[in-house]
This record gives C-alpha cells, structure tokens and sequence, in this order.
C-alpha cells in the first residue's frame, strides 16, 4: 500500500507562488467578448490582443445539440479566463479551450474517434477519386 505524501507547504511558500503567478498574470490573455455565430455554427471569442478565434460549437461538450438562444446567452467569468452558459449549465475554462480541450477526458475521447473516422472516410474518398481518375485517364488514351 503506497504512503500517503508528508510534505508541508508553508504559508512563506504559498505568499511566494502567489507573488510569482501575479508577476506573470499581465501575460494572461482575456477575453473580452464572447458570441455564438449561427452562421458559421461557432463560438467566437474576441481577446484583450485583438485577437479572434472561432472554435466549432460541435467541439465544445455541453454546447454540441443546444438551441440557439441558450447558445447566444454567454457570461464571461473570472475576468475573462472562464465562460459560462447559465441555460445550459455549461462552463468552460477559456485556457483549456485555446489549448484544445474542450471538454471531460471522456468527451475528448469520443471527439478524437470521431475526427479518426472522419479521417478514414475521406482516405477512403480519396482512393476511390484516384482510382476513378485514372481510370478515366486510361480511358482517353485509347
């Protein structure tokens, strides 16, 4: 049976990390704004920068089959590191999103199976497209 871990953190070492990630929290991007865009089906972010991002709604758990008026309603949370759906019930991390994750380990899972198989179909397409074309590139020499 493992040991339980005995190490003490002391308040002089927690003061200190706290002053080391204030140091660096100006470095932190914010977003600003925050839309869903029926149009292009996607979540559009606008940050401190100026820049903009997109991310499919299809991608993000908790928002893939939404209505769009629960879709539109977006509170920006934790001064602009957090999003929250309050009709979906539905939060997210905005780091975690930039860095692709969009959801529970469980969900990442599924959303990988799915864009593999996605993958495969269009390997597949693809083959057939090749052996169409040089078929028909046969055809014509004759």
């Amino acid at each position: 049976m493992p040991k339980p871990a005995q190490g003490v953190t002391t308040d002089a070492e927690i003061d200190a990390a706290i002053k080391r990630a204030r140091r660096f929290a100006k470095y932190d991007r914010r977003v600003m704004k925050a839309t869903y865009s029926k149009a292009t089906d996607s979540l559009r972010l606008v940050f401190d920068d100026g820049a903009t991002y997109a991310l499919p709604r299809r991608l993000i758990q908790g928002l893939a089959n939404a209505k769009e008026r629960d879709l539109k309603r977006i509170q920006i949370l934790s001064d602009g590191t957090g999003l929250l759906w309050p009709l979906l019930d539905v939060a997210h991390y905005v780091p975690g999103l930039l860095e692709g994750v969009y959801g529970s380990e469980k969900w990442m899972t599924t959303v990988y199976e799915q864009r593999r198989k996605l993958k495969l179909v269009g390997a597949k397409l693809g083959l057939r497209r090749r052996r169409r074309d040089s078929r028909m590139g046969r055809e014509g020499q004759r």
